[in-house]
């Protein structure tokens, strides 16, 4: 019954906007785990603000808070105010927490308009769960927040990226095909022009909450969990310890040994978080398709990278995007062809010298694989089964560590 209305909540968007099937169920499967966030990001008039107003009319009906970052916005409307009679006859500070503190549907229109104070209020709210005014502090139970922005916006405020690193997905958004305008036409007449005003309270939050819950409550299997925290290490890890080096691709590459692989493209690569919300979608696309596949976290990972990495180059963020995942995927078809991942869990029970010398072929090709390899190596050569000078450390004359 509650899949339906998750289904029937798309139905109802879909009736009204034009949206294309793979960002609206990335959407929905957001929604779908405790304090979801949704960055809605395109150019003016692509119709933005209007897909917030759907989604959160459709969960919350009128009982929703939109805060406009095209307003000069007051700390009252986010945070909170003094409570001035009780200030002024009883010298006790109240604070009148604000409604978009208290309300669980949450909206942040053309968030790069937002100044930076309000902003810093916002990242404190998404990264603690917690506000604070007049030194006072308002614990935040569960949300949705939904946020749309132009980045391109000549008043446009630059953010810090662990700003947008609290948003769990961003989709993107662009303007309409010919048949798409006459298709969105004949819905304006539809609903006399009424898109939003017409938009149905489809869930609820008792009920949205009780999905939640059980999204949570979903196991899965190894392999995904496996492949998750594979494809992020994939788009993090540096040879050269990028993270603490001053020098940065593509200078830090030269004469890698691994030049050719994903990481060489990557100037910043994401944080724990996407493997946190990967696990998030894979859990309620489970629950709610009963399925979810190795290609279902790549096209996953379209949505939950492009706001959290930089890349050395960049034409167009989600075609390099999508040409790096797709070497990934072909990566992953060598790794299963090679059983390395068996190979490395044979060593991890026993030393054996012929798969050793396997892993150390392997370990050549796959950075990730050598990062792992040579844990087991600093043990073993400390119990003399292998020497310094064979270890895959040593031959690819860098520090993993």
């Amino acid at each position: 019954m509650t899949k339906n209305l998750v289904v029937k909540l798309g139905e109802e968007i879909k009736s009204r906007f034009i949206i294309d099937d793979k960002k609206l169920a990335i959407i929905l499967y957001n929604l779908l785990h405790r304090r979801s966030t949704l960055l809605l990001r395109a150019p003016r008039g692509t119709g933005k603000s209007t897909l917030m107003l759907l989604l959160l009319k459709g969960i919350y009906g009128d009982d929703f808070v939109v805060i406009s970052g095209a307003s000069e916005v007051k700390r009252g409307e986010v945070l909170g105010r003094l409570h001035l009679p009780s200030l002024e006859k009883e010298g006790v500070e109240k604070i009148v927490w604000a409604s978009f503190v208290q309300a669980e549907g949450k909206g942040l229109d053309e968030v790069n308009r937002l100044n930076p104070y309000t902003t810093a209020n916002i990242y404190h709210m998404l990264q603690f769960g917690e506000v604070w005014a007049y030194g006072k502090r308002q614990k935040i139970g569960d949300y949705t927040l939904i946020a749309n922005e132009n980045p391109h916006d000549p008043t446009t405020f630059a953010h810090p990226p662990p700003f947008y690193d609290r948003f769990d997905v961003t989709v993107y958004m662009r303007s309409l095909t010919l048949s798409e305008k006459f298709a969105l036409q004949e819905k304006l007449e539809k609903y006399d022009g009424n898109i939003v005003g017409s938009m149905p309270q489809v869930l609820d939050p008792q009920t949205l909450s009780e999905i939640r819950r059980e999204v949570e409550e979903v196991e899965l299997d190894v392999e995904i969990k496996g492949y998750i925290n594979l494809l992020v290490r994939d788009f993090q890890a540096c040879i050269r310890n990028r993270e603490f080096s001053d020098v940065k691709p593509l200078a830090l590459c030269e004469g890698c040994h691994f030049i050719r692989d994903v990481c060489s493209s990557i100037r910043v690569g994401p944080s724990e978080r996407a493997a946190i919300v990967l696990t998030q979608l894979a859990k309620a696309k489970t629950w709610l398709d009963s399925s979810v596949s190795w290609e279902d976290l790549l096209e996953m990972a379209l949505y939950v990278m492009p706001h959290r990495i930089t890349l050395t180059k960049t034409r167009n963020i989600l075609s390099d995007l999508r040409e790096l995942l797709n070497r990934e995927k072909a990566k992953m078809r060598d790794r299963e062809g090679r059983r390395q991942w068996f190979i490395l869990n044979e060593l991890t029970k026993n030393f054996n010298r012929g798969l050793y010398n396997r892993a150390r072929e392997i370990a050549l090709e796959d950075m990730v694989f050598a990062e792992e390899l040579s844990k087991l190596e600093d043990k073993w050569i400390k119990e003399g089964k292998v020497k310094p000078e064979e270890s895959v450390t040593y031959n690819l004359g860098i520090e993993l560590s």
